[in-house]
């Protein structure tokens, strides 16, 4: 019965999640060496930009689907796993496919040929599978979306792909299965699954990132059970030997922390020898395996089972991604139907609210310019928000400032106006400047926190004074790449993540509509991310 809801679900909402472009059609291709089918779909969140009302799609993202064949143009009916994966900034798109523009055939038809990149030259599942080297010990599919902008894959893109893959795959004949749904990816990559992870950590049964450019919380992975495989090369400036050594170990803080199994196959000294390390209580739920020699590289051997820092029992990586399940976890199923974001907002910069069709609301981060609008949410009135971080900050000191102006003509929502003695001490760099130009249209100041990215993220408390409301979160960004996060600073509270922003509007201010009671405000950037300025708007 639960089976067939699924796919009623999914088949009366196929005219609208899973469109394939006339002018880019499936185009099935027979891979012989790995017994696959590869289809090529273009992903449609929401409908066609109209100029002058919404002049940016929300998304068009052309992707791969890798599925099981029986010969050469006919695939396995049956029930499968999924393995999604995200690759580097080398593979990037077009990004004028999402500004609102009339595209000839010519060009819609040119897309295939940018999208080959993510396969061979990603160097990543779809290259094994081309090259006959992808052999999991079942069969399961392979989804490769296409980036089409700097800055990586957005949690909307993510799950609108997965949707718009099930949808079309059941037409087929091939239900995903919901209990093994994974995510893997490299660089550029791992730095949006991490983000993903951050913001909807019960989703995924596992995952793997190769080099991600960001790092993640390890009480985060332990409070929400997350089975994770981290893969750092000696000489990395993005996701280091130190933090993955931090998801291993944890911290006093953490659950079941400070325990760590080395591979009997290597003597895990992970600064000079290639080696892989387990953590406890379940050796199988978090890894992290270390490739001093490699630097910035190494995935390809990764993905293909031939890096000699696997551990000699499990070269195969799809293998032990196999053996983890979101039942086994005590997490929900995936939430393979999806409804799209509507895209009839306006220009403004102010974000629309997004609605998701899962029980369980969580932040929607823009890590990609692909995406207008963004899910907002709010740790003080939903109680279907969870909360997407653990922090171990203890609470700040009392303010030194006695009040807080706030200017409104109506008696409601108006200007918080901020100054930099309202950052509590103990952040990093010239944190202040966050909050020292509070009347410019145009701020030139911005917080810089250093130049190693072993320190990020980093991250600032704003205290108001006391507690407000908070309608609304502005602020500039200075560098037209990166992840900011806002949180609730309050340590009594959930402290959730309420907006995730990836920082693809380039010198100018973004807005987002919130519903958040808190005195502190916790600012969170990522290595790349550069803000200029922060305002407020509640009472």
């Amino acid at each position: 019965m639960q089976k067939l809801l699924l796919a009623l679900i999914v088949l009366l909402s196929f005219p609208s999640l899973a469109v394939i472009d006339e002018r880019f059609p499936e185009a099935p291709a027979f891979i012989s060496k790995a017994n696959m089918l590869r289809f090529q779909y273009m992903s449609h969140t929401g409908s066609q930009c109209t100029t002058g009302v919404n002049t940016r799609l929300i998304s068009r993202v052309p992707f791969y689907v890798y599925a099981p064949a029986v010969n050469n143009s006919q695939i396995k009916t049956g029930k499968f796993s999924a393995l999604i994966f995200l690759h580097g900034m080398g593979e990037q798109g077009p990004s004028v496919l999402n500004m609102c523009y009339a595209r000839d055939d010519a060009y819609y038809a040119s897309l295939a040929t940018t999208l080959t990149k993510v396969e061979n030259q990603a160097g990543g599942p779809g290259a094994a599978i081309i090259n006959g080297q992808f052999n999991p010990a079942e069969n399961m599919l392979v989804i490769i979306p296409q980036s089409m902008n700097k800055g990586g894959f957005s949690t909307e893109v993510i799950r609108q792909v997965i949707s718009d893959t099930s949808a079309q795959m059941l037409a087929k004949g091939i239900e995903l299965d919901a209990d093994r749904i994974y995510l893997t990816g490299l660089s550029m990559g791992g730095g949006s699954l991490v983000q993903y992870l951050t913001a909807n950590p019960s989703h995924f049964a596992a995952a793997i990132p190769i080099e991600a450019a960001g790092g993640i919380d390890a009480c985060l992975l332990r409070t929400h059970n997350i089975s994770y495989w981290g893969f750092a090369g000696g000489a990395s400036g993005n996701m280091g030997a130190a933090n993955l050594i931090s998801a291993i170990n944890g911290n006093s803080n953490c659950p079941d922390s400070i325990i760590e199994y080395a591979n009997p196959a290597y003597t895990c000294v992970y600064n000079n020898k290639s080696c892989t390390r387990f953590s406890a209580p379940r050796p199988n739920n978090l890894r992290a395996t270390f490739m001093p020699t490699n630097g910035h590289s190494g995935w390809r051997e990764v993905y293909n089972g031939t890096h000699s820092a696997l551990p000699t029992t499990e070269k195969n990586i799809y293998n032990w991604l196999l053996t983890q399940k979101n039942s086994d976890q005590g997490k929900p199923l995936f939430p393979l139907e999806y409804n799209p974001v509507s895209s009839s907002s306006s220009s403004s910069v102010t974000a629309s609210t997004a609605s998701s069709s899962t029980p369980s609301s969580t932040p929607i981060s823009s890590s990609s310019p692909s995406s207008s609008s963004i899910a907002v949410s709010s740790s003080a009135t939903s109680s279907s928000t969870q909360s997407s971080s653990t922090q171990s900050s203890s609470a700040p000191a009392s303010s030194s400032f006695s009040s807080v102006a706030v200017s409104s003509a109506s008696g409601g929502a108006g200007d918080i106006v901020l100054s930099p003695v309202m950052i509590m001490p103990g952040a990093l760099g010239n944190s202040e400047a966050l909050v020292d130009e509070q009347a410019s249209t145009a701020p030139t100041t911005y917080w810089f926190a250093g130049w190693s990215t072993s320190i990020y993220p980093v991250e600032a408390i704003i205290d108001l004074g006391r507690e407000y409301t908070l309608t609304e979160i502005i602020f500039y960004d200075a560098n037209g790449t990166g992840l900011v996060e806002f949180s609730d600073g309050d340590p009594t509270h959930s402290q959730a993540v309420v907006v995730s922003d990836g920082l693809n509007r380039y010198l100018k201010f973004t807005s987002y509509s919130v519903n958040l009671q808190t005195r502190y405000l916790r600012v969170k950037k990522f290595n790349a991310a550069t803000l200029s300025e922060v305002k407020l708007k509640g009472f």
